[in-house]
């Protein structure tokens, strides 16, 4: 009897402990990186606990003008991307969930959001995005896309705008979904970094209520 109580005690012991860390975003407690100030790419802002993601977009007409009258030299017709992102409390070589709660009103061919991981730096990461017609997966090393993985969202029923993302990583797939339904799988990918954020493309606002990190 002690031999089999001492067995599971030791089997106990030994079960992996699950980790959870919620940020809700009342403070900066990750140390998200923020940009306030007005500038030609957009913005991200934490403020009465959401986090809002905005890039700017096609610099047209009188808005082109201006900044070229400013001594601004741009490109009318572009559209831009910006990313936000915390160092998550994740070991990538362990088994991991990411769950966050976001509201998107709008979505487009030049108006997307994603979900950055393993980002090591602004031209090393992974991203998961996608506007109302397709999903796409990205690797970006030394700031070049070096492979996706791209296919079509058919929503069941009307798209709302308040969203669940999970990012699931069992050790040799990622999944991404939405509101629950499977987005985009992923055969193994290399995982090194614990860099997690947001990214917007185009004239685009994604507000972030909260983020959770399970392992």
């Amino acid at each position: 009897m002690r031999k089999l109580i001492f067995c599971l005690i030791l089997a106990i012991a030994v079960l992996p402990v699950s980790a959870q860390y919620k940020e809700t975003f009342d403070s900066n407690s990750l140390g998200w990186t923020e940009c306030a100030f007005q500038n030609p790419i957009g913005t991200a802002v934490i403020d009465r606990g959401v986090m809002t993601v905005k890039s700017k977009g096609e610099k047209k007409g009188l808005s082109a003008l201006a900044s070229a009258a400013s001594g601004t030299a741009v490109k009318a017709g572009v559209n831009t991307f910006f990313e936000t992102h915390c160092y998550a409390p994740l070991n990538m070589e362990r088994p991991f969930e990411i769950r966050a709660r976001v509201n998107v009103k709008q979505l487009g061919f030049d108006r997307l959001v994603g979900l950055i991981f393993n980002y090591r730096d602004g031209g090393n990461f992974y991203c998961f995005s996608f506007n109302d017609d397709f999903v796409k997966f990205t690797r970006y090393v030394d700031n070049v896309e070096v492979g996706d993985v791209m296919q079509g969202i058919r929503w069941q029923g009307k798209r709302r705008t308040d969203m669940e993302w999970v990012l699931t990583y069992d050790g040799s797939m990622l999944r991404f979904s939405v509101y629950g339904e499977p987005m985009l799988t992923i055969r193994y990918m290399p995982l090194s970094y614990s860099g997690v954020g947001f990214y917007s493309f185009g004239n685009q606002e994604l507000i972030v209520d909260e983020i959770e990190f399970v392992q």
